[in-house]
C-alpha cells in the first residue's frame, strides 16, 4: 500500500510541479539502481522534498526537521513517504542510528547538510553530518543541486505560486567518502568531503543560488545541460 501510495502521489505531484512553472530533472543515471547512498541536496522550499520523492522509485528515507512532525496533518503524512526526525542545534544520535540503519539496509537516504532552508535562497556552508555518515558507512554520496522550488513554494507565502522556469533537480556524480586510516586522517577527511559535496552542489547550481562571491568550482565542468522536462 505504501508503495502504491507513493507511486500515485509522484505522478500528481509531477503534473502539479508543471502546472506550476515546469519540472525537469538530469542526471538520474547517477543515483546507484541498487545500493546505500546519501542523497545531498541544497534546501530551499519545503517543495523540495516532494519533488525528490517524486523522481526515486527506490526505497528512499528523509531526515527532516522535528518541528515538522509537529504540524498537524503533515505530522502524520510524512512518515508515510519515509521521513524521520531530527533535532536541530545540537548532535541528535537517534536519527543518525536510524539514517545508518536505513543505510546497512542497502536504501537511499536524502539529507540537506545545510541543516535548514536557505531563507535567501543562496547556498549556505554545509554542516559535516553527511560527510562523518558517509564515511563510517563506507557509502558514496550524490549531490543534487535544485532551483526553483523557492519560487514555486516561497517560504514567506506557503502557497503554490506560478514561476516561470519552475523546478529543477540536477543529480551529480557519485563522491566516494574514501578510507581513512586512523581517527586523525578521519576527522581531516570529514572536513575535506564536506567542502567536496558542497563544491559539487554549487557547481552544479547558477549564479543567483551560490554562496555570495563564491567562484566557480573545478567541479563545474560537470554541470549538465538543461534537462529535458520530465
Amino acid at each position: 500500500m505504501r508503495r502504491l501510495l507513493i507511486g500515485v502521489t509522484s505522478a500528481i505531484l509531477k503534473g502539479v510541479y508543471r502546472l506550476f512553472g515546469g519540472f525537469r530533472v538530469a542526471g538520474l543515471e547517477n543515483l546507484p539502481a541498487t545500493g546505500a547512498a546519501i542523497i545531498a541536496p541544497n534546501h530551499l522550499s519545503w517543495a523540495d522534498p516532494p519533488a525528490i520523492r517524486s523522481v526515486i522509485r527506490r526505497t528512499c528515507w528523509f531526515m527532516a526537521n522535528d518541528f515538522l512532525f509537529r504540524v498537524p496533518v503533515l505530522g502524520c503524512l510524512i512518515p508515510l513517504y519515509g521521513a524521520f526526525p531530527v533535532k536541530r542545534g545540537r548532535v541528535d544520535r537517534a536519527a543518525l542510528h536510524l539514517a545508518e540503519e536505513h543505510l546497512k539496509k542497502g536504501d537511499l537516504v536524502v539529507i540537506f547538510p545545510e541543516g535548514g532552508t536557505s531563507l535567501s535562497g543562496r547556498l549556505v556552508p554545509f554542516e559535516s553530518g553527511v560527510a562523518l555518515l558517509a564515511i563510517r558507512n563506507g557509502v558514496p554520496v550524490i549531490p543534487l543541486a535544485i532551483t526553483g522550488t523557492d519560487r514555486v513554494l516561497p517560504a514567506a507565502r506557503p502557497i503554490p505560486r506560478f514561476a516561470r522556469g519552475g523546478v529543477t533537480l540536477r543529480f551529480g556524480p557519485p563522491i566516494q567518502p574514501g578510507e581513512p586510516e586512523n581517527q586523525s586522517e578521519r576527522r581531516r577527511r570529514i572536513d575535506t568531503l564536506t567542502r567536496e559535496i558542497e563544491a559539487a552542489v554549487t557547481a552544479m547550481l547558477p549564479e543567483a543560488y551560490r554562496p555570495e562571491a563564491a567562484p566557480l568550482p573545478e567541479a563545474a565542468s560537470l554541470t549538465p545541460a538543461e534537462p529535458p522536462p520530465q
